[in-house]
């Protein structure tokens, strides 16, 4: 109990230290990509598939899966891209967020992720 007591001790120590602040909200961002994409893409894909695709039950779970699995991937990778922008930019900037530092960072990602045919 005492170890896992210090593990979690060293974690809130990692976790609130400032210095890793940035690494944390590109890894918050990806896992906030990964669970919306899944919570939006599963129930549609399972009431898009079921409905107007045909094939046998295991065809449509995989079809489902594939699916959702794409979607959420997706928002990972443009969440990651967005939020590294913006962090970048930022930086660049002398710590200073401006309103055009969004929608460049979106355009990046966007472009990156949803842009090329993928």
């Amino acid at each position: 109990m005492d170890d896992l007591r210090a593990v979690q001790h060293e974690l809130e120590k990692i976790i609130l230290d400032p210095k890793y602040h940035q690494p944390l909200v590109l890894l918050k961002a990806v896992r906030n990509g990964l669970v919306y994409g899944t919570k939006i893409r599963f129930p549609h894909a399972l009431v898009m598939v079921t409905l107007f695709r045909s094939g046998t039950v295991r065809q449509k779970i995989a079809l489902i899966l594939k699916a959702t699995r794409q979607h959420a991937m997706n928002l990972a990778k443009f969440a990651f891209l967005y939020k590294g922008s913006m962090l970048a930019l930022k930086n660049v900037n002398g710590g200073k967020e401006e309103s055009v530092h969004a929608f460049l960072a979106g355009l990046f990602g966007g472009y990156w992720v949803f842009g090329q045919g993928g």
